[in-house]
């Protein structure tokens, strides 16, 4: 039987009730790796390697757009979704999809992931 390898995907997210509810949502279609805020999001990219990066944009230490260039800029680019509670502008550019914390629906975020991390083809029961 072959292996699937699921996609590491770095969840960047200060409130731990949504950090949960996203680990949840994806728990069967990716590895989650979850930190509070941009320093920490920088050493776990340096540690390891990530297919996805799901962004807030209101970090303790800054905001969640100050990250995007770094994780485009690498090779390959890393899809990034941004997910917020506050209203993003139309001019957010070189992210992959913005979804709202307010109206999360927890299949648009599980297939946007699936399509993301190429994994189409997956079955999940």
């Amino acid at each position: 039987m072959n292996e699937i390898h699921l996609p590491n995907v770095l969840h960047i997210e200060d409130n731990s009730d949504i950090s949960l509810i996203v680990a949840k949502i994806l728990s069967k279609i990716a590895n989650i790796t979850h930190v509070d805020n941009l320093d920490r999001a920088r050493s776990k990219l340096a540690e390891g390697e990530y297919d996805l990066a799901i962004l807030d944009l209101v970090l303790p230490d800054g905001s969640g757009l100050d990250l995007v260039d770094e994780l485009k800029n690498r090779t390959p680019p890393m899809p990034v979704i941004i997910h917020s509670a506050h209203e993003v502008s139309d001019n957010i550019h070189n992210v992959d999809a913005v979804l709202s914390k307010m109206h999360m629906q927890h299949d648009i975020l599980r297939n946007l992931v699936l399509k993301l991390t190429d994994q189409r083809n997956v079955v999940v029961s």
